[in-house]
């Protein structure tokens, strides 16, 4: 249960990292996906993660193999985090309708 909630937290870090980045630099909205799994990647490789090694499972036959693996399912997983994330910021925006709140904020009663 702890390797599961390592990966979701780490995968919430590098949704975050890419975010922020995508904000600075508008050429790197349309390049998200990539940046996410080359982000994924390259955490795992820093902190040395093998989810199969984590999980005891029978070790692949290369260690590197491992821990690349594990970088693209972090860097999906950041995806998958941009997408649900995104789901509820509209449902919420759906529901509390800003911009009719807006638009009746300023109206005054005439006659």
């Amino acid at each position: 249960m702890h390797v599961l909630g390592l990966t979701v937290l780490v995968a919430l870090g590098i949704w975050i990292i890419v975010a922020l980045g995508a904000r600075w630099y508008r050429s790197a909205v349309e390049a998200r996906s990539l940046v996410a799994l080359v982000l994924g990647v390259v955490v795992a490789w820093l902190a040395n993660i093998d989810l199969w090694r984590l999980w005891s499972l029978p070790d692949l036959r290369y260690g590197w193999v491992g821990v690349t693996l594990t970088g693209l399912a972090l860097g999906g997983l950041a995806l998958l985090w941009d997408g649900v994330i995104g789901l509820v910021s509209g449902l919420y925006r759906k529901v509390e309708d800003e911009a009719e709140t807006l638009e009746r904020r300023d109206l005054k009663r005439v006659a």
